[in-house]
């Protein structure tokens, strides 16, 4: 018999044998309940790490990195240079809140991660300079823009993700929860998940960098040896601390292809790109009509341009991706005369939650006939009939 009790004392934790009242009985019968007890804050940390990647993909994310949170000042001073410079063009909203676009503490108060959500949206469609444009009087619709707006996407899928994870975190980060430096209060996914597309201030592809997700390519977009560079990117800020991923290696080595190919000198630099001069500013961000000066620049282009990513090595690999973003009918080179036919109720309805809308049916027609007189005024050169 004694032997038997001294078995059974051995087995209990000597914490047990302290007599409590019923409320710490039950506050310690959760809290064994929990994930973290009896873990170490690195074991705490890698769980919760899996956690995110393993919420991200199951909502439909094609890829997840995770980088530490803290101030940019470099990438601050190179942002406020390009700025500085005019480079942004009519995108006037990019140079508000440079300080908290560099800084994710200024976002969320404690951040201790950002964790960066890629979408592929490459099909296996043709590339620009593969069809005869021209010769068929088709134009171009950027790849991005062929199936649903990504805007669109990605917001639904990150708010189903930050539901996910709060019903998984809430209860272990309980009511004194507070991130480093952050406040004690209970977790929210208000304050303590700052999700964004586009819209928020943070530098995302300086964070996709930071987070393995790619090196920055000599056009500024973001580029994975596998995936290549027809990605989306969403950035979720947060107060919990996750494991960092380690940066990629830059492989464009000496390849200037994307710079050789731009048409209109957009890529003034290797990784510098002015706005003013891309076809992509000049085709989605205009305002109304395009101005007379500008409209040289649009070539074959209704909306965006791909050839920058188009002639890049490394988007020889890329594979199809999310079904979301494939090709509707009609939108892969669309003629002209079928686009400058359309009238409200049609373009309502071919483009409806598709990142054309953004243009309008007038802007749309605008871009077409643009492309139109850019064709006729080459036609003319090539007989020698310009006005002198």
């Amino acid at each position: 018999m004694t032997d038997r009790l001294d078995t059974l004392l051995a087995a209990l934790d000597p914490d047990d044998l302290i007599v409590r009242s019923k409320s710490e009985r039950r506050r310690r019968a959760r809290a064994r309940a929990l994930p973290t007890w009896g873990e170490t804050s690195e074991q705490t940390r890698a769980r919760r790490t899996q956690l995110f990647r393993d919420q991200a993909l199951a909502c439909g994310f094609s890829r997840v990195g995770i980088a530490r949170a803290q101030a940019l000042p470099q990438a601050q001073a190179q942002l406020e240079a390009w700025l500085a410079a005019g480079r942004h063009g009519s995108m006037a909203w990019l140079a508000d809140d440079v300080a908290r676009r560099c800084d994710p503490q200024q976002v969320v108060a404690g951040a201790q991660s950002v964790v960066l959500l890629a979408l592929d949206y490459d099909s296996a469609a043709a590339h620009t300079r593969d069809l005869p444009l021209q010769a068929e009087d088709r134009a171009w619709l950027s790849r991005y823009a062929w199936g649903d707006d990504y805007h669109m996407v990605a917001e639904r899928r990150l708010k189903q993700l930050e539901v996910a994870l709060t019903a998984r975190l809430k209860p272990e980060l309980g009511e004194q929860f507070r991130g480093l430096g952050g406040p004690v209060q209970p977790f929210q996914a208000l304050r303590d998940l700052r999700w964004m597309v586009d819209h928020g201030p943070a530098l995302e592809r300086e964070w996709a960098v930071r987070a393995g997700l790619g090196w920055r390519g000599k056009h500024s977009l973001v580029v994975h040896p596998r995936h290549g560079s027809f990605f989306f990117l969403a950035c979720l800020i947060t107060s919990i601390d996750l494991d960092p991923d380690p940066p990629l290696t830059d492989h464009c080595g000496t390849c200037t292809a994307c710079l050789d190919a731009c048409p209109t000198g957009a890529i003034v630099a290797p990784y510098v790109v002015d706005a003013r001069l891309c076809i992509s500013h000049t085709t989605i961000e205009t305002d109304g009509a395009i101005p007379a000066a500008e409209r040289h620049l649009v070539g074959d282009h209704v909306f965006g341009c791909d050839i920058c990513q188009d002639v890049r090595p490394w988007n020889r690999f890329s594979q199809p991706g999310d079904p979301a973003f494939a090709p509707r009918p009609g939108l892969v080179a669309p003629r002209l005369a079928d686009l400058l036919a359309l009238d409200t109720d049609e373009f309502a309805s071919i483009f409806a939650q598709n990142a054309v809308k953004r243009r309008g049916l007038a802007g749309l027609q605008d871009n077409a006939r643009a492309v139109q007189e850019g064709r006729s005024a080459a036609g003319r050169h090539q007989r020698g009939d310009e006005p002198t």
